[in-house]
């Protein structure tokens, strides 16, 4: 069940689902974004749209929130973190160590275009951010026809 310390953006699961629509991204699962697929799905695109931004952001990925204890019948929570630097905190971690070491320059300024482009207005930060499951299956609910879909958090 890890927790990471992460700087970058709170990218909501709305516009992480509506980015995957509009840009067409077959490969993307936008509540479980995580995943090696999509998270290479998504790279992959943000370089296509953003090419002199990505350049800036080589360590680029993406962090859930998720906590298996909350049975909300949905496979995901309402946010998705997009981050430049990401540190796993195993049993401690000295957070003013991880801080001081900072983003570059031309990091920062890139994060921030960024995050213009995918949560306007979203505060760009430190994060600690609790997943206690990323291998976590997503949920099936059957509807009424007999067919499964599965439920999607708002």
């Amino acid at each position: 069940m890890p927790v990471y310390i992460v700087h970058g953006f709170r990218w909501p699961r709305s516009a992480v689902r509506i980015h995957i629509i509009l840009n067409n991204i077959d490969d993307a699962a936008a509540e479980y974004i995580v995943s090696p697929l999509t998270s290479a799905a998504l790279i992959d695109n943000f370089h296509q749209l953003y090419p002199e931004v990505m350049s800036s952001l080589p360590t680029l990925r993406f962090v859930e929130q998720y906590d298996p204890e909350v049975t909300t019948g949905c496979s995901s929570q309402p946010f998705a973190f997009v981050a430049d630097k990401v540190e796993l905190c195993e049993l401690s971690l000295d957070i003013g160590e991880v801080m001081g070491q900072g983003v570059a320059t031309d990091g920062w300024g890139a994060l921030m275009e960024l995050r213009d482009h995918l949560a306007p207005g979203e505060k760009i930060g430190w994060w600690v951010v609790y997943n206690g499951d990323e291998l976590r299956p997503i949920p099936d609910t059957e509807i009424s026809n007999g067919e499964k879909e599965n439920q999607v958090c708002p």
